[in-house]
């Protein structure tokens, strides 16, 4: 019988799949999913380089060199990218800080974790949020204190509709037109003017701002759908301010996250673009989406894009249709069920 101290790994590891993620930290299914990925893989590495399964690992063995043999292992046996890699160490670090707040021994292996030497990135063409960094920068706003209702409903809107800043500030309540789908009109470059159908939970979000504003019934007038602090038309300086304070903020509380040195209101257009490729929807549609004169200026979402499809094909569980070669049996790697339960 393995004594408790060997365990205390595992148990907290369990408890902070079973309760600390789901219950007190909310955090969503899907990003749940990918934190147990990355402890499978972790596992994995632990199985077939040490000879370890998950109910022996113990947090003195969480080295410096541990985590070293780790990243190039991934790298090598693997084929991760230099983002993969760093999103996998993340999802550990995560843990470990976790439960370095909770048990002493924990300390060390946060701190080995923490402090290793990652990958650099190759920097993208230009910078944009993955669906994790815009499902965070999203929910930042707090309806509660001074504007924050306001910057949720923007912020929200300016992703959506993959807007251009000065596209936000020339909207007019008159510019929505609720329904199934809600559409919102935009002046793009040189007075073209393009219909975006916008999800229902956006146009919830509209709802309720014009309820705020008590803009309810001024769709006859010229009234501007946002205002500044000071109350007067919006101004593209006042939205790069307005996404400048939330992305300090998200970099503040994921400083393994947001890792472009700028960003601006234009990266929601980007962002948008580039999901809506990784979703598999035609360069057509998103060049009239975004309003572009031609798709030569789409194609750059596209290569952008297809670094996320192949990464979606390389690690998720898609089936293999083709025959490999068989390989000598081997004991598997066991794996705990709050992981394999998380996975799912």
């Amino acid at each position: 019988m393995k004594n408790k101290k060997d365990l205390l790994f595992l148990r907290q590891l369990g408890n902070y799949f079973d309760t600390f993620l789901p219950e007190i930290r909310q955090v969503k299914e899907k990003t749940v999913a990918s934190y147990a990925d990355s402890f499978a893989i972790f596992f994995q590495f632990l199985y077939e380089s040490k000879g370890l399964q998950h109910d022996r690992v113990t947090y003195a063995q969480l080295t410096p060199a541990l985590f070293d043999e780790f990243l190039l292992w991934m790298k090598n046996e693997r084929g991760y990218s230099a983002a993969s890699i760093r999103n996998r160490m993340a999802a550990i670090s995560s843990f470990l800080k976790y439960a370095s707040r909770r048990e002493m021994r924990a300390v060390s292996a946060y701190t080995n974790a923490d402090t290793a030497e990652l990958p650099d990135l190759n920097r993208t063409e230009f910078p944009y949020f993955t669906t994790e960094e815009m499902g965070i920068l999203l929910a930042l706003p707090d309806p509660d204190k001074y504007l924050g209702d306001r910057d949720l409903v923007l912020l929200s809107l300016l992703y959506e509709a993959g807007a251009r800043a000065q596209e936000i500030c020339d909207l007019c309540v008159g510019n929505i037109r609720f329904g199934k789908p809600t559409k919102v009109k935009l002046r793009g470059k040189k007075g073209k003017v393009r219909e975006i159908a916008i999800s229902d939970d956006v146009s919830d979000l509209l709802r309720y701002h014009l309820k705020q504003q008590w803009l309810n019934g001024a769709e006859s007038k010229p009234l501007p759908l946002f205002s500044s602090q000071t109350n007067e038309h919006m101004t593209t300086a006042c939205i790069r301010s307005i996404v400048a304070k939330y992305v300090n903020m998200a970099k503040e509380a994921h400083p393994k996250l947001f890792l472009e040195k700028s960003y601006s209101p234009h990266s929601f257009r980007h962002s948008k673009a580039v999901h809506m490729v990784e979703a598999g929807v035609n360069l057509i549609y998103i060049r009239n989406y975004l309003g572009h004169k031609s798709v030569s200026s789409t194609e750059i979402y596209a290569r952008v894009g297809q670094n996320a499809v192949n990464k979606a094909l390389t690690e998720r569980k898609i089936p293999k249709l083709t025959a490999a070669a068989p390989k000598a049996k081997t004991n598997p790697c066991a794996l705990p069920d709050f992981i394999n339960r998380a996975r799912k």
